[in-house]
């Protein structure tokens, strides 16, 4: 008889941030990074945005550590979690993918981080895998699981409900040659913030529909269609502000190509 079953396996943690074991790692990146600034205090991590980084640390012998975070699907455990990188290792290795036109983004290939050695003697790799589609499972699992990594900067949970989430770059339209550490996203929550009233009122009506808290979890040709209509209103409204001088719009309707 054996000690356990045949069919046992470990329960995965619940942890929703990655953590970097001993070997090898096995990540697929589904977000493009937010970038930072992470201290600590009181045993309590303190971050600020890339363009804020405060004058110095709370303590002089711990030098604040500039950081990369991003979604990502963890082989290992099976779930979605956020892949908080300050190791400066590790991100030179992810630019050197980036900048070469063989490999490009790391969306579309998934990655092995290879953690060697402990404590000061910590060594890091990182190897690309062949690129390959996403599996249709990872996707739905991001979808499943909403993430708003700038909770990160307020020590919120970026996992709980927000107004509005972190787009997923799972197309496998992206361009390999961009460059993951300087990519831009758009939020498509914000764009939609600096659009006409009546905009607004249209796409809220949209999610109401579909059942979704935000536009990052429409479906992909909806998003499209969304964001080509966001961007022009957005630059019509704008118009008409400058125009009016403060006095009140009015901004036509257009629909949306649904």
């Amino acid at each position: 008889m054996s000690f356990l079953p045949q069919d046992y396996k470990a329960p995965k943690s619940s942890n929703n941030y990655a953590k970097i074991l001993e070997g090898h790692n096995k990540f697929r990146i589904l977000s493009a990074p937010i970038l930072g600034w992470e201290d600590w205090r009181d045993n309590k991590p303190v971050r600020w945005t890339f363009d804020n980084k405060p004058a110095k640390p709370f303590d002089p012998k711990k030098p604040i550590r500039h950081f990369w975070s991003m979604i990502a699907w963890n082989y290992d455990q099976e779930q979605i979690q956020i892949l908080h990188i300050t190791q400066a290792t590790i991100r030179s290795n992810i630019e050197a993918l980036c900048a070469d036109a063989d490999w490009g983004s790391p969306y579309t290939y998934d990655i092995k981080i290879i953690k060697t050695g402990e404590g000061t003697n910590t060594e890091y790799m990182v190897n690309p895998l062949p690129h390959k589609p996403l599996d249709p499972s990872i996707i739905k699992a991001f979808h499943d699981k909403p993430c708003n990594l700038n909770a990160i900067f307020t020590n919120d949970d970026p996992f709980a409900e927000h107004n509005s989430y972190t787009q997923g770059m799972f197309d496998q339209s992206i361009p390999l040659g961009a460059k993951s550490n300087t990519d831009v996203v758009l939020d498509l929550d914000e764009l939609i913030r600096e659009c006409s009233p009546e905009f607004q009122a249209r796409i809220a009506v949209l999610l109401k529909n579909a059942n979704v808290k935000s536009t990052a979890l429409l479906p992909e040709k909806t998003y499209k269609n969304v964001k080509a209509q966001a961007f022009a209103d957005r630059d019509t409204y704008a118009d008409l502000l400058r125009i009016s001088k403060g006095d009140k719009v009015n901004v036509s309707e257009t629909e949306l190509p649904f």
